[in-house]
């Protein structure tokens, strides 16, 4: 069983829907270090403004 540090579980939730879907589909089918998520995670988030990464409210 793959373990994920709290922190970065954390940043991956603040994903955007597809993004978060494949970056969770991706380190449950390849094994990653903790460096190699963290930098994955770092590249991903730079290539999003802060308005992409809002938390949009869920329809009711």
């Amino acid at each position: 069983m793959y373990t994920i540090h709290p922190g970065l579980f954390a940043q991956i939730m603040k994903l955007p829907d597809a993004v978060r879907a494949d970056v969770l589909e991706f380190i449950g089918a390849t094994p990653v270090s903790e460096r190699q998520l963290a930098n994955m995670i770092d590249d991903i988030l730079g290539k999003f403004g802060p308005t992409d990464l809002a938390v949009q409210p869920a329809a009711n």
